[in-house]
């Protein structure tokens, strides 16, 4: 797993700094983890978008939020397929870096992605919104059985020119992982701007997750360091956009035991890892939730991660069966 994580994190620097290194195969990490408690589940009259909201008043910034750039809206899509019991309910988070790369590892052809996203409707998987998940692992969403959540780390140009039209022309919910400091100061990065970013977000499609504020990995850092990657990259993300970040994306993959914490302690609602496996009520902690990574080389077809095989790697745990042990400490995996 080690290994896994050392080859993902060199591709995800080589993707936001310059040409990719190589990636190795996708890791599935099937092993039994802690469940977190969860409340009593109620089923929703109507799945609802994520509104923009504004910042708290702790940290907004004390002039108003830039309006995004006009332009036509797609309708934000409700549930197609029927609502089911949560245990029988499996999600997998899928997790896009930049398309249109060459054959970068980390780099997905636009083609590619879009047949990916409707071989998915196809399939009947529901694509809902990183919220709408965290809902159901809290107990009050229920969910199709087989969903899927679209995420995109690093901010890249290449997500704005490249994946949002497709996106935008099918209407599919998704979350973007920013770097924050990367994007305020981007050097040589080939990231988007905020401008682009707000476009995103007023269509009801984007939700937001801060990426760290310097991309760093969270394992050993403290401090100074630590404060921008989990509170400033907030701060920053509520200044310019006017919203709250969904959740926290451990940049390159990488936390343990102390990280998770620390994500948990500042107030986000849920932190994402990236270590290949699905997710089911109860089966891990909200704060190393996997995702599931899509490379190059995986080309047009993602119906593996959506198979039974995979799906059934991870067992539910009925809210009723759960105990205090599940707020044990979490798990480190790297």
């Amino acid at each position: 797993m080690n290994h896994f994580y050392r080859r993902l994190g060199a591709g995800c620097l080589a993707v936001l700094f310059g040409g990719c290194a190589s990636s190795g195969p996708h890791d599935v990490a099937p092993r039994a983890v802690a469940p977190s408690p969860q409340a009593r589940v109620v089923t929703p009259a109507e799945p609802r978008p994520q509104a923009p909201r504004p910042a708290a008043a702790a940290t907004a910034a004390p002039h108003s939020v830039p309006a995004p750039v006009a332009e036509s809206q797609p309708v934000v899509p409700r549930f197609q397929q029927p609502l089911v019991e949560p245990e029988e309910t499996r999600a997998v988070v899928l997790l896009y870096h930049a398309f249109d790369r060459g054959t970068a590892p980390l780099s997905v052809r636009s083609s590619n992605f879009e047949k990916q996203l409707r071989w998915l409707q196809a399939a009947k998987v529901e694509i809902v919104h990183t919220s709408e998940l965290l809902e159901f692992l809290e107990g009050s969403r229920r969910l199709p059985k087989r969903v899927a959540v679209i995420t995109i780390d690093d901010g890249l140009k290449s997500v704005f020119e490249k994946a949002w039209p497709i996106l935008k022309q099918l209407s599919v919910k998704f979350t973007l992982g920013l770097p924050t400091g990367v994007m305020e100061e981007p050097k040589n990065a080939p990231v988007m701007t905020w401008d682009q970013v707000r476009v995103m977000t007023a269509s009801g499609l984007c939700e937001v997750a801060s990426h760290g504020h310097m991309h760093r990995r969270l394992v050993g850092l403290e401090g100074r360091r630590l404060f921008e990657e989990l509170e400033l990259s907030r701060q920053i993300i509520q200044r310019q956009l006017g919203i709250e970040p969904v959740a926290y994306f451990y940049p390159l993959g990488a936390y343990d035991a102390r990280s998770a914490g620390e994500v948990e302690k500042r107030g986000y609602r849920a932190g994402f890892r990236a270590s290949g496996a699905p997710v089911a009520l109860g089966a891990s902690s909200s704060f190393w939730i996997p995702r599931t990574s899509v490379f190059h080389d995986d080309g047009a077809h993602i119906g593996f991660y959506f198979s039974q095989r995979f799906l059934s790697q991870v067992r539910a745990v009925p809210p009723a069966k759960q105990t205090a042990a599940t707020d044990a400490p979490h798990a480190p995996v790297l």
